[in-house]
Formats: structure tokens, sequence, C-alpha cells
């Protein structure tokens, strides 16, 4: 019985070091799982659902050179945190939104986004992995990427509307 009580009243130390170790071995699995802006191209979409995980190992199979990773998200994942949506290499967009982030974004080629769904003809890029609505859909390239200029976030891109 004398354990337990002696136990019990070093209880908020277990708790404080298990919180801590949790933080930092967090810390240290985020550092080793990801990498730089300049050496990842990050995909925002939204759309109701994706299969993020998915699309990220099938695009990371023919990787640009200087590129470690994609990352695939949905606009959801970045709602209280406006940093990582600045630096969105490629994003899929609803017609209806594209005005609104529309600072945001830059055409593959030529003016306006490159179409990935029409709701006429249920046709478009991306459909095993992405669950698109009732409207049509737009693949820009972020304004503030980081592969601009060497061309990885086009390349991507242009891999994103062929699957």
């Amino acid at each position: 019985m004398r354990v337990l009580k002696n136990i019990a009243s070093q209880l908020h130390s277990f708790v404080l070091w298990l919180l801590l170790s949790a933080i930092f071995w967090g810390w240290i699995f985020s550092r080793a799982t990801d990498t730089t802006f300049d050496k990842k191209l990050m995909v925002f979409c939204d759309v109701p659902h994706i299969e993020d995980t998915a699309l990220a190992i099938a695009l990371e199979e023919e990787l640009p050179e200087g590129i470690r990773m994609i990352q695939v998200h949905p606009f959801s994942y970045v709602m209280f945190d406006t940093v990582s949506i600045e630096h969105a290499d490629i994003l899929i967009v609803p017609a209806s939104d594209a005005g609104e982030i529309g600072a945001r974004l830059l055409p593959l080629e030529g003016e306006g986004g490159a179409p990935v769904y029409d709701p006429v003809t249920g046709q478009g890029a991306l459909l095993g992995y992405i669950t698109y609505t009732d409207e049509p859909y737009y693949l820009y390239l972020g304004a503030s990427s980081a592969h601009l200029e060497d061309g990885a976030a086009a390349q991507v891109a242009r891999r994103m509307l062929a699957m």
C-alpha cells in the first residue's frame, strides 16, 4: 500500500516526463520524415475526399530531379496554418473557389487553370484518387512555389493531368 501511495504522490512527475518524451520523439519523427521546401513538392486539393497517401506514392514513382518527396493534402490540412498553403506547388480547386484564392494561383500554361474534371461528362484526371463535386475543377501552379523556375512543379502537374 505504501508503494502505491508513493507512486501516486509522484504521478505528476511521471506524466510530465511522458508528455516531454512524446513531444521530443514527435519532433524527431517530423525532422526525419520531412524536408525543406526546395526538396519537396506540395500538392493541395480542395475536394470532398482524396486518397492523399496513395496519390503521393503514385506521384513519387517518377520524382523530378532534385525532389526528395511529394506531399498531397486536402485544403483542410492547413485550416489553421496559412504558411503551408502559401508554399503550395500545385493546387486543384473548384471553379467557384478559384476567384477567392486567385492571388495564389498561376496557370500551368497560357490563361486560366488546366481542366482536371468536367462534371457534365464525368471525365477527368485522378479519378481513382479524388472524389469531385458537381462543378468543374482546375489545376494551377502555386504563385509562391519553390519549383516554378526548375520546372519540377509543371512536370508533376502534367503527370497528374495524364493520370
